[in-house]
């Protein structure tokens, strides 16, 4: 069964530090959990992303369908000549502006899900209180190689940097 360490700060500024120390010690941090983004905290987990990537690509289908949608709604297949007024005009922009952002935000959010593996149903990896509201929880994977004196020495890192609760849960 797999074991994890984990600390639990109530600062957010306490965690990028000790992420680098276990790092030098050659302790691998496998997640971060905390209740709002902190840039120190990703840039010390060195966390790569290609949600931006993503997000550009959704913008670009919801613009083209978006456009397509009210081109061939105006000009193809109910076509009004009305005091000439021509088939493409600029009473577009609004529309395909809010359906960009509406298609964004949508597709971005389903592409976290899916990728994050979150949803109804979903299990914890761990049960903790207040780790959504007010706490930092520091992961660490207890790898079969790992002693109890390592175990122990992780421990200490966590509860000499300022962790207020340090456990072991399977």
């Amino acid at each position: 069964m797999q074991k994890n360490i984990i600390g639990i700060y109530k600062d957010e500024t306490l965690i990028a530090p000790v992420i680098n120390q276990l790092r030098e010690q050659g302790v691998e941090v496998k997640d971060v959990y905390t209740p709002f983004p902190v840039n120190d905290i990703i840039e010390a987990m060195k966390l790569k992303t290609n949600f931006p990537y993503f997000a550009f690509a959704f913008g670009v289908i919801g613009f083209s369908l978006t456009f397509l949608f009210l081109y061939w709604t105006s000009a193809i297949s109910y076509p009004l000549v009305l005091g000439g007024k021509p088939y493409l005009s600029l009473s577009f922009v609004v529309i395909i502006f809010v359906m960009v952002i509406n298609v964004t935000v949508t597709g971005s959010l389903i592409a976290f899900f899916v990728r994050e593996k979150k949803g109804p149903g979903t299990k914890p990896k761990f049960d903790s209180e207040d780790v959504n509201d007010d706490k930092f929880v520091v992961f660490i994977d207890k790898t079969a190689k790992m002693t109890d004196d390592d175990s122990a020495k992780i421990s200490d890192i966590l509860r000499s940097s300022g962790a207020v609760d340090v456990k072991e849960n399977v």
